[in-house]
């Protein structure tokens, strides 16, 4: 049965993985931009032994050792490939713990088991993936992957009636959904009531 907790770890998995393709891709624009032979003495890896990276992250070139080695600018590391390599280190062995396809990527192989955890795992992983999340937006200095509902008059939330209503905006539109910023309620976007789902198109 869904619950409110596997909804958030839902959405809360398609914003890792966005924010994962981000880091990913300005990394790989670091390596780039870098001026051969000045990349500094350091090195940085990405681990890649546990689920080999050989699939993408969301749209993206999924990462491998060699993306992050060298991935440096001149005399100081490039935040975004420590991050995204901080980030896969923690994700790896949750991930490790799930059935899943050899080679899947840990946030796709995560998700795809959260619809059969239970609610107080779900919660759980709803939890640890979200802080994941904020810490790849703080450094790529971006907002969370959700959206204001807009309007004339914004619905108010069923729950608390606050007019705080936020749709996601990561992963397919299938997996979205419409989430209270006030009190954290959270409904899937296709089966909200009507003057949200009107809105949310």
């Amino acid at each position: 049965m869904t619950s409110l907790h596997h909804l958030h770890a839902t959405a809360a998995a398609w914003s890792l993985a966005d924010a994962l393709a981000a880091l990913e891709t300005r990394a790989r624009a670091a390596i780039a931009g870098a001026v051969d032979g000045d990349r500094g003495l350091d090195e940085i890896g990405i681990p890649s032994q546990v689920f080999g990276r050989r699939h993408g992250l969301g749209v993206h070139t999924d990462p491998v050792a060699d993306l992050a080695i060298g991935a440096w600018a001149p005399r100081r590391p490039d935040p975004h490939a420590a991050a995204l390599g901080d980030i896969l280190r923690t994700l790896d062995p949750l991930a490790g713990l799930l059935p899943g396809a050899p080679g899947m990527d840990p946030v796709t192989r995560i998700r795809r088991a959260i619809p059969a955890m239970s609610p107080h795992a779900a919660e759980r992983t709803a939890e640890a993936l979200g802080r994941l999340d904020q810490s790849a937006r703080r450094t790529l200095g971006i907002k969370a992957a959700r959206t204001p509902l807009s309007g004339p008059r914004p619905p108010a939330c069923p729950d608390c009636r606050q007019r705080r209503l936020e749709v996601t905006t990561a992963g397919p539109e299938t997996d979205r959904a419409v989430v209270c910023a006030a009190c954290n309620s959270i409904w899937p976007r296709a089966v909200v009531l009507g003057a949200v789902a009107q809105v949310t198109r």
